[in-house]
């Protein structure tokens, strides 16, 4: 999480020179990544545009996605296209995947 005064756009921009600075590999789609940043929430923004979507599409069906955010005190946060909190959709997703990510902030 941060504060920015930049665009969601720059800061979309930005998280893909950082991506390829660390080398960022997708030997297959959906597949592991060496690094792997994604502009999940911009505020209560809404952005379809074919260059960025905010909120990204499949945040609220995510618990690796979800649960990180809820850590990082997000879960009472709404989002902007169902007005549902976070913390919400954690306890009603089916996705498993959290406890083979391993995240280290």
């Amino acid at each position: 999480m941060l504060e920015t005064k930049l665009p969601p756009e720059k800061v979309a921009a930005e998280l893909k020179k950082i991506e390829k600075k660390l080398k960022k590999n997708t030997p297959e789609k959906f597949g592991p990544r060496t690094i792997d940043l994604d502009l999940l929430l911009y505020g209560q923004e809404i952005s379809l545009d074919d260059e960025l979507t905010i909120p990204h599409l499949r945040l609220h069906t995510r618990r690796f996605v979800l649960q990180p955010l809820i850590d990082l005190g997000a879960g009472d946060v709404l989002h902007p296209g169902f007005d549902v909190k976070l913390k919400t959709y954690l306890m009603e997703t089916k996705d498993q995947h959290c406890e083979k990510t391993k995240i280290t902030l």
